[in-house]
């Protein structure tokens, strides 16, 4: 089985499977937990993300979470900052530690500030899974294992996919400060179109500021005429990059591509102004992240090796199918976004 088709198929079991065991029991999903779920008495996991409230993205992972929770007889704990924020992170980790849950759900977008409160959690004996951000770290704080998309390779896998396309000039935007996934994401696509002989520029942008933003991926675009590539680290950022190509007129003359799904992501891609969409599964990485904390409460077992849920390209060719796997999700997609 090609790895995006084994991506997304294990995003059909967990969702069937929560869906079975909701409708065996009789129960919503947000509900008490069904009746097969784990006997015994309710375990808590803390779940502390650096997700940012306005950030779409987040609302998925925090769905699978929930879901997780309620499947597994789980009282989770969701917390993040409001904005991107490492020490504030650090702070919620420390706290939520202090507070002896069962285990705990962590990112670590910021290894040189997070890397300590985490390592102070697993040295205590508290079961640590890393979610969503920090495949090459999460080793070395301790943590069981890892749920969620190695970068690097995502972003060499939309690299490849921009070259294929004729990308010789590449734009990569990174709209979050401080958040490693997005640099991993952005060197992979350097590295695979400098294999070909192209060239990457980095653009960083702040994701809370749009109209900022898309004035200067404007200005990084007029800049230099040779690009011929765009490349969003996120859903912020593709909002930013189709504007920027909306009003410099650039649609079909910049291949133009973004990580994370949107309702205007699978619409651009199916009308042809956006290459692809690099999907990492955030339902899943929420609802396995807690299983996996959950089943090593409980049987002391985990997976050995990390789980990624990604990347996986969503093309015109499968857009349509994508866009119902995450209607099955409950969560409506962001439904801003350029192009309208």
């Amino acid at each position: 089985m090609k790895p995006s088709r084994l991506v997304a198929a294990l995003a059909l079991i967990a969702l069937g499977l929560s869906g079975a065991i909701a409708g065996c029991s009789g129960q919503s999903t947000s509900g008490a937990a069904p009746t097969n779920s784990p006997q015994g008495p309710r375990i808590t996991i803390a779940m502390i993300t650096h997700g940012q409230a306005f950030d779409p993205f987040w609302s998925l992972v925090k769905k699978g979470a929930q879901q997780a929770a309620s499947d597994y007889n789980v009282a989770l704990k969701y917390e993040s900052p409001s904005t991107t924020n490492p020490q504030a992170q650090a702070t919620m980790i420390t706290q939520a530690a202090q507070q002896k849950p069962a285990a705990m759900v962590v990112t670590i977008p910021d290894p040189a500030v997070l890397a300590a409160p985490i390592k102070q959690a697993t040295s205590s004996g508290l079961p640590v899974v890393v979610v969503n951000v920090g495949d090459r770290f999460y080793q070395q704080v301790g943590a069981l294992t890892f749920v969620g998309q190695p970068d690097f390779l995502a972003g060499a896998e939309a690299g490849k996919a921009m070259v294929a396309a004729g990308v010789h000039d590449g734009l990569c935007v990174i709209h979050e400060a401080q958040n490693t996934a997005l640099t991993d994401r952005c060197a992979g696509f350097s590295s695979a179109l400098s294999a070909s002989g192209g060239t990457t520029q980095v653009l960083h942008v702040n994701g809370a500021q749009l109209h900022q933003a898309q004035t200067s991926i404007e200005q990084a675009l007029t800049h230099n005429p040779k690009i011929d590539g765009l490349l969003a680290t996120g859903i912020i950022g593709f909002q930013a990059g189709g504007g920027a190509l909306q009003t410099l007129n650039e649609f079909g003359k910049i291949k133009f591509g973004t990580f994370d799904v949107s309702s205007a992501g699978l619409t651009a891609v199916q009308n042809g102004q956006l290459l692809f969409i690099v999907d990492q599964q955030p339902y899943l990485q929420g609802y396995d992240a807690v299983q996996v904390a959950a089943f090593q409460v409980r049987y002391g077992q985990h997976p050995f090796r990390p789980i990624y849920t990604g990347p996986s390209l969503i093309t015109k060719a499968n857009a349509a199918k994508i866009a119902q796997l995450y209607k099955n999700t409950g969560v409506p997609l962001f439904q801003g976004g350029y192009p309208q």
